[in-house]
C-alpha cells in the first residue's frame, strides 16, 4: 500500500495560533473534512477561522490525489483543464496549519482504525471528494456525515461525478450547493439545506464553476455547521483562545513569501487564472 500520510512541500506558510492557551478544556466538537479544490478549502476556511474556530475543532483532512484511480478522477471534475496546484491546494493548507491528511483508500483497514482511533470526529463535512464512503465511516460521527453537492433546486437531482455538466445539457441556468447527510447510495442522502442560486455563465466547465460558486459560499458554510452543532457544543469564552490566525498560504506552490496573499484570498488567484485561460 502506499504512502498514505501526506508530507507538505515547501512553500507553505506556518501555523500562527495562540499555543500557550491550547492546555485549557477544549469542549469543541472534533471534525474530519473529506474534500479537495476549492470546495475543501473553502470548508476548511471557515473551520479554521472565525466563528467556527471556537466551535469546532479539525482533527483530519482526507483528500484527492486525482494520479490515484481509486479517486475516480477521469470522471469528475479533474477531467477538465487545472493546474496541479489546484489538486494540492487543500494538502497545502492542511499542512500550514499542521493538520493530519490523508490521501489513501478509505474503505482500507488502516484509514478505518485512523478514523475510530485518532480522529475520532464528531462530526465529518465532504466537499469535492471522489471516492465512495462505506457504512462503517458513514455511521461512526456521532452528529452525522454530510456533503456539500452542486445540484438543481430540488433534491435529489443530478447525483453523480459531474453535475455542473449535467445542469448545462438539461439548459439549466442556475445551481445551488445543497447540503445532504451521506447515505450507501451516492448524491441520495437525507436533505438538510441549500444555499442561494448561482447563475451558471455560458461556457464554463466545471473547474471554473467551482471557482465562480465557492467563494459565495462562506456564510451557508457558517449556518449550517452552526445549525449541525445546535447545542451540543458549547463555545469557549475566550474567542481568542483557540482560533488560529490566518498565516498566508500561497494558491501556487513555490510562491515567494512577498508574492503572498492570506490563504482568504486565494479565490482570487483562481479567477484569475481563469480570465487568462480565455
Amino acid at each position: 500500500m502506499q504512502a498514505q500520510i501526506w508530507t507538505p512541500p515547501n512553500g507553505v506558510g506556518e501555523l500562527r495560533c495562540n499555543s500557550h492557551l491550547r492546555a485549557k478544556s477544549d469542549n469543541r466538537a472534533r471534525v474530519a473534512v473529506f474534500g479537495s479544490f476549492m470546495g475543501g478549502y473553502h470548508v476548511l476556511r471557515e473551520l479554521l477561522f472565525g466563528e467556527l474556530a471556537n466551535r469546532a475543532k479539525v482533527v483530519g483532512v482526507a483528500t484527492d490525489d486525482p494520479a490515484q484511480s481509486f479517486t475516480n478522477s477521469k470522471v469528475r471534475l479533474w477531467k477538465y483543464p487545472h493546474t496541479k496546484d489546484d489538486e494540492t491546494l487543500v494538502r497545502r493548507v492542511a499542512a500550514a496549519h499542521e493538520l493530519p491528511t490523508f490521501i489513501g483508500k478509505v474503505k482500507s483497514p488502516e484509514f478505518q482504525a485512523l478514523m475510530r482511533e485518532d480522529w475520532r470526529p464528531d462530526l465529518v463535512l465532504m466537499a469535492t471528494y471522489g471516492q465512495k464512503i462505506p457504512l462503517q465511516l458513514i455511521t461512526l460521527p456521532r452528529l452525522g456525515f454530510f456533503n456539500f453537492h452542486h445540484s438543481g433546486p430540488t433534491w435529489p437531482s443530478y447525483p453523480g461525478p459531474d453535475p455542473i455538466a449535467a445542469m448545462q445539457r438539461d439548459g439549466l441556468t442556475h445551481l445551488v450547493l445543497t447540503l445532504h447527510k451521506v447515505s450507501e447510495v451516492i448524491d441520495d442522502g437525507e436533505f438538510v439545506a441549500r444555499s442561494h442560486p448561482v447563475a451558471i455563465p455560458s461556457g464554463v466547465n466545471a473547474v471554473e464553476m467551482h471557482r465562480i460558486t465557492w467563494p459565495q459560499m462562506g456564510g451557508f458554510i457558517l449556518r449550517t455547521v452552526l445549525d449541525i452543532l445546535g447545542a451540543e457544543v458549547v463555545a469557549n469564552d475566550d474567542a481568542e483562545s483557540l482560533a488560529m490566525h490566518e498565516a498566508p498560504v500561497p494558491y501556487f506552490a513555490g510562491e515567494r513569501p512577498s508574492c503572498l496573499t492570506r490563504a482568504r484570498r486565494s479565490a482570487d488567484h483562481c479567477m484569475a487564472g481563469l480570465r487568462a485561460s480565455r
